[in-house]
């Protein structure tokens, strides 16, 4: 069970870094966004999807799929 808090609170840690680095990144050019900026958002995600070990834990699974929905909202433009 402890294990599985460090894991969940590593994954929350990790989530809120990457996305301050979205917004580091994308906010302050959102008006202008290059074909370059949404492969890079794109090929983040994908990364984060592929890498990111949530063993069936539906929590974890839970956090991740709502940190990627929360970026989608903010930067709708990066994800068409």
């Amino acid at each position: 069970m402890i294990n599985e808090e460090i894991v969940e609170e590593n994954l929350v840690v990790e989530l809120e870094w990457l996305r301050e680095e979205f917004e580091i990144l994308f906010k302050s050019k959102i008006k202008k966004l290059t074909k370059k900026d949404h492969k890079i958002a794109n090929d983040v995600l994908d990364y984060i999807l592929e890498n990111t070990y949530i063993d069936d834990n539906s929590k974890l699974y839970n956090l991740l799929d709502e940190f990627i929905n929360n970026v989608k909202q903010l930067y709708p433009r990066l994800f068409k």
